[in-house]
């Protein structure tokens, strides 16, 4: 692909160079041929530092009265010069290169000119000249977004913006050559929406009349910089929303590896610039350190994962991974045999379910009214309610006052207090957010849990010591609220290794009351699907042996979230935010809106009446990717919302009686309530035609609707007494 515009190397006074021939007036190359003399009579603002570097000023009326960027190239050594004689140099190679792009609508400032003179073989002066683009670089962005905004979402509008921009780019044949995020400029239009990309620094180009190769093309990407997760994100998009080509994918690592490994070389390289950057102390880096990276997610309500498995493993804590497997292994004797013990009494004995079923509200003040009514429908079951770390004093304020609220119409509340990083960096932060929650709650909750999920990285914690440093403050308010009643440890799924060691952390001579945990038994199956030897039932019961044998809380279990996603909700979904990769849009993951009525009643009740739960609260009442509610659908009542209130209704003050001896793929549960007998049975596995005998009346499907005939099924049926 060559220019099509005729670019003709001209004199312009003491230089040589050429004009753009949109500018190539003569009062342009007459203010050229003086270019020294009108830099000191302009008004010049330098944009960049360093040995090569950028000035914007402003055209004469005369002239065209445009706003300018020049670039002003710094004098080089022997070689170069001579290398640049015979290729152009890095002037002229940045205009060629700019009339190129924008000759194949490519984002660019419109080149104006470029000149420079030479002496007996030796470049003396270089400029490269275009029009000024009022626009901020991808790097300052990101920055923005990694320090500041903390917000998957604006990162993510970004890499939908660019990635199609560098493919474009990609596709007409052009490689930058030196593609990082400073060189990438991002312009609003009018109306505040993204323009198009803009591509500086283009002195390291190439162009090929025949493609790029793959390795051009990864050669590019490499040299942007992005959270490991979300560069993998920015190739898929870049792939046209399709897989990475593998060959792709293998060299932009390769070369990545590379050019990290000559980036960190350069304070030998260049050592006084290194000393010089390092005396900066005050100055904050461009990118916060990759531990500190944590991006949260509306949609799904959650942190991102921001770090791929490598960026991971280079910031493990050996300490840390070394005292979780020596207390395991500690532990595990004294675990496993409490275990044991507690499975043989499973459903054992009679379980009173009222106050234990629970749900999680959403304390935003588009939900707050909707989610009261909602609730008032279920029949007001405990609620719980987040207060996040990483929110502002009005939005915690507005979780104060549902507290109040509720609290007076006579709910039971649970509050959850939840981390983000800025808790680990910045203690006092964290100590002034304990303090203005505790302070204005303790005295309307049953309980609070404090922190959540430290076993994934996602979620701040990076080590039991930091954990450890965010109990302490939660704990020293104890001395002035003896009443508040702390639970956690909140660790997630079904790792218990490094819940021990959460244990662990607690102050010395403190306990919790409850532990409390997020238990995930299978997030796209059943709850009686096993994990290994590991089904709900065994998972509960390996949770309060663990209660049981740890000094540091009592032997009370609480599951303080669970939940199902919900199939083709998108980056919505807990499993497929914050974007939806093509495997995902193969395999559809997460469970359909009846499947997941089926498992909350299951799941709520194998917990509650083996007698090793205490509590369940259900994650949440309102949310499109996971919620009894789709609030993305105006607040549309799903199957689960129904078979909750039936529970509720039916069981929420029953007595848990037994669990019947059937088919190992029947399940059987009877309770009693008003001196009356209600029987719920399902089948999961095997089919199973017949019911042992027992005297019922009348049969109740899952949402409370009386059956004229019946079968057994995945679907909770209620048998109940005349």
């Amino acid at each position: 692909m060559s220019s099509q515009i005729s670019i003709v190397k001209q004199g312009l006074g003491q230089y040589i160079g050429a004009v753009h021939p949109d500018f190539a007036h003569p009062a342009m190359c007459s203010w050229l041929a003086d270019l020294p003399l009108n830099l000191q009579e302009s008004l010049c603002e330098r944009l960049s530092h360093g040995p090569d570097y950028v000035v914007k000023l402003t055209l004469p009326e005369a002239v065209g009265g445009q706003t300018v960027a020049l670039k002003i190239f710094k004098r080089q050594g022997f070689f170069k010069d001579w290398y640049d004689q015979r290729h152009g140099s890095k002037a002229e190679r940045s205009f060629r290169a700019a009339c190129y792009l924008q000759e194949h609508q490519i984002g660019t400032p419109a080149p104006i000119a470029w000149l420079e003179r030479w002496s007996s073989g030796r470049l003396l002066e270089s400029y490269y000249l275009c029009l000024f683009e009022p626009a901020v670089c991808l790097r300052d962005l990101l920055s923005e977004i990694l320090h500041d905004q903390r917000d998957n979402a604006p990162l993510l509008e970004l890499m939908q913006l660019v990635a199609p921009a560098v493919r474009a780019m990609h596709d007409v044949g052009f490689k930058h050559g030196d593609m990082g995020n400073q060189n990438i400029l991002l312009p609003k239009n009018a109306d505040g929406s993204w323009a198009q990309p803009q591509f500086i620094d283009l002195n390291r180009y190439k162009t090929s009349s025949t493609g790029l190769s793959v390795a051009d093309c990864a050669f590019d990407i490499s040299r942007m910089i992005l959270p490991g997760a979300y560069l993998k994100i920015f190739k898929l998009i870049y792939s046209r929303h399709d897989d990475v080509p593998v060959a792709l994918d293998k060299l932009e690592q390769k070369y990545r590896v590379r050019y990290e490994r000559h980036r960190a070389s350069r304070k030998f390289r260049r050592p006084l610039r290194y000393l010089r950057n390092k005396k900066n102390t005050n100055q904050r880096p461009v990118y916060p350190p990759l531990n500190d990276i944590w991006l949260w997610d509306e949609k799904s309500a959650q942190p991102m994962i921001a770090l791929d498995a490598r960026e991971k493993r280079q910031q493990r804590q050996l300490g840390y991974l070394l005292r979780m497997l020596g207390r395991a292994l500690y532990y595990l004797p004294g675990i496993y045999r409490q275990y044991r013990q507690l499975l043989t009494t499973s459903y054992q004995e009679p379980v009173v379910l009222k106050q234990r079923i629970g749900v999680a509200l959403h304390p935003h003040s588009e939900y707050i009214e909707k989610e009261l009514s909602l609730l008032a429908l279920l029949g007001n079951p405990p609620v719980l309610i987040r207060f996040c770390h990483h929110e502002t004093p009005a939005d915690w304020l507005r979780g104060i006052a549902l507290v109040d609220r509720l609290h007076k119409n006579g709910v039971a509340i649970t509050v959850a207090i939840l981390q983000d990083r800025r808790a680990i960096t910045n203690p006092s932060l964290w100590s002034d957010f304990l303090e203005f929650v505790v302070s204005a709650v303790a005295d309307k909750v049953i309980q609070i849990e404090i922190t959540h999920a430290m076993n994934r990285v996602k979620w701040g914690v990076w080590s039991d010591r930091e954990f450890a440093a965010l109990l302490q403050p939660a704990f020293a308010l104890q001395a002035r609220y003896p009443h508040v009643k702390w639970i956690g440890p909140a660790c997630i799924d079904f790792e218990y290794m490094p819940l021990l060691t959460a244990l662990a952390a607690v102050p010395e001579g403190k306990r919790f009351s409850a532990l409390s945990h997020l238990l995930y038994v299978d997030r796209r199956g059943a709850p009686e699907n096993k994990q290994g030897y590991f089904s709900t039932l065994e998972k509960s019961a390996l949770l309060r042996a663990v209660a049981m044998t740890s000094m540091h809380t009592e032997s009370r279990v609480i599951i303080s979230e669970v939940n199902w996603p919900v199939k083709d909700t998108g980056e919505w979904s807990p499993i497929t935010c914050p974007y939806v990769t093509p495997k995902w849009r193969h395999f559809r993951p997460g469970e359909t809106e009846d499947e997941y009525a089926n498992y909350l009643v299951r799941f709520y009740l194998i917990t509650l009446c083996s007698g090793h739960i205490e509590q369940v609260y259900w994650w949440r009442l309102s949310a499109h990717g996971y919620g009894l509610v789709d609030d993305v659908d105006n607040f549309r009542l799903r199957p689960a919302f129904k078979a909750l209130q039936v529970l509720l209704h039916s069981l929420g003050d029953a007595v848990f009686v037994r669990k019947w001896e059937t088919a190992e793929s029947l399940y059987l549960f009877e309770f009693e309530r008003e001196q009356k007998k209600i029987r719920v049975a399902w089948v999961h596995g095997e089919p199973v035609d017949s019911l042992p005998e027992f005297l019922f009346g009348s049969v109740m499907g899952r949402d409370g609707d009386i059956l004229d005939s019946w079968q057994l099924s995945a679907s909770p049926l209620y048998f109940l007494e005349n």
